[in-house]
């Protein structure tokens, strides 16, 4: 495809670099000529030093032709104007990033597809988004969801006494029978591993499991012992994120506190949120952290607009017997460093704005890719189309060549979702869940490429 892009942030930055990976065409339109000129040296793509809401600007970039134009400037209405511009362009796709609630409401008088938007993302969403997939599997080192959050893919690191040790595949599997759940893979030793059924769990894993969401709990049970349910989440933050965050998690859990370091913040904040409790406070001192009795909770969270504090206070509230900590950072070169000293998981807006963007994009018939760690391990989301390869044969005969180099985990067919077999026969409009070899990505996507 060709691809007009507005912004060249981290956000567009991370999406130019993706997209060209995939082979697209790529231009993109970045205000500052310095970041312009650092993106051109770096990227093998045309980076025009223009305002995105220029329409000679936009022709320049090939607004003319594209078949797709992703509007991720720091300013919304910047980036209306653009999928505005590009609708009278007749571009089909015209994504935009933007951060004002009120399009979210259902009530709007105001449509974002008469203004041009085909497709919006709101960045505060998804890292409320991100965050609540760590609170309702506690522990997990890995996070993904498929098909809306009905899916969930999670790792986890196998420590002394979790369940799972010493059990096979087959075993597990037969543990939560007949609830649907598959280990997907596993990485042994720094080396990503598909597992077959006789494949043993050991201390040490990090394996990755599939399973719909209504399985949580059973799930739950093959990772801890006890009751882990989630009971107290403590958070700090002056900012929408940390509303948004708030205002979801007080419907989960039973005791969530909210300590605000601004005081007019603060008083808006209790007024808001009616399951809260609101204190005053800065997490970056022992004396609030003892307040809100740290040693207690069960997630901290750290979400404040400002890095630094959310970095420091994370690290202190682990050091004085938080169970699992969150931060919120902009800053993606120093994820490594934060989690060798302590810190559980680091949430950047800027990434996970653009991996959502990603998704968008790919909901043809070759959707979402996630790479598991640093493996060469990938999982896909797959449709399949009417006159694909794949369609109506059985998964033995479609997959003979590449069985040892992906497996389908999961497939979801109307309403319902199931484990496939051998013989189950591939139908048009299948959405498939698979577990993937780097290497064997070529060959899946002929097998789900559209004939034509």
């Amino acid at each position: 495809m060709k691809i007009v892009i507005v912004g060249g942030g981290v956000v567009g930055y991370s999406l130019a670099e993706q997209l060209l990976h995939e082979k697209h065409s790529i231009s993109m339109i970045e205000q500052d000529p310095a970041i312009a000129e650092k993106i051109a040296e770096k990227l093998d793509l045309q980076v025009l030093p223009s305002s995105g809401s220029s329409p000679r600007g936009l022709e320049d970039a090939g607004i003319e032709d594209a078949d797709m134009v992703i509007a991720v400037t720091p300013v919304d209405e910047i980036n209306i104007v653009v999928c505005s511009i590009a609708k009278q362009y007749s571009v089909p796709q015209r994504i935009a990033r933007l951060r004002n609630q009120e399009f979210l409401s259902p009530d709007r008088s105001v449509s974002l597809i008469e203004l041009g938007v085909t497709d919006f993302i709101f960045p505060e969403k998804v890292v409320v988004d991100s965050i609540l997939q760590y609170i309702e599997t506690p522990g997990a080192v890995n996070a993904v969801n498929f098909e809306d959050g009905s899916i969930l893919l999670r790792g986890y690191d196998m420590k002394p006494g979790m369940p799972m040790i010493g059990k096979t595949l087959i075993e597990l599997r037969q543990m939560l029978e007949p609830a649907i759940f598959l280990i997907a893979a596993v990485i042994r030793n720094k080396k990503g591993i598909i597992p077959p059924g006789d494949f043993v769990i050991e201390e040490g894993d990090r394996v990755f499991s599939l399973f719909p969401r209504d399985v949580t709990p059973h799930f739950m049970n093959l990772i801890y012992d006890s009751n882990s349910a989630v009971k107290r989440v403590v958070l700090t933050g002056n900012n929408l994120s940390t509303y948004e965050l708030a205002s979801a998690i007080q419907e989960l859990v039973p005791s969530v506190i909210l300590a605000d370091p601004d005081r007019q913040h603060a008083e808006d904040m209790a007024a808001k949120l009616s399951k809260t409790d609101v204190i005053l406070g800065d997490c970056t001192e022992v004396d609030t952290l003892k307040e809100v009795d740290i040693r207690k909770s069960d997630f901290f969270i750290a979400s404040s607009s400002e890095p630094d504090y959310n970095m420091l206070a994370a690290l202190l509230a682990k050091s004085e017997g938080a169970r699992e900590v969150i931060a919120v950072s902009m800053d993606d070169r120093q994820d490594r460093l934060f989690h060798s000293i302590g810190i559980d998981h680091v949430i950047n807006p800027r990434l996970t704005a653009a991996h959502e963007i990603m998704q968008l994009i790919s909901r043809g018939y070759f959707g979402s890719v996630t790479r598991l760690g640093d493996t060469e391990i990938e999982a896909l989301r797959l449709t399949v189309s009417a006159n694909a390869k794949i369609a109506g044969m059985p998964l033995k005969q479609a997959w003979k060549k590449i069985r040892q180099g992906a497996i389908i985990g999961m497939i979801i067919r109307g309403e319902k979702m199931f484990l496939p077999d051998g013989e189950t026969v591939i139908e048009a409009g299948d959405h498939i869940i698979s577990i993937a070899y780097t290497r064997s990505l070529p060959n899946i996507k002929k097998l789900f490429k559209e004939q034509g």
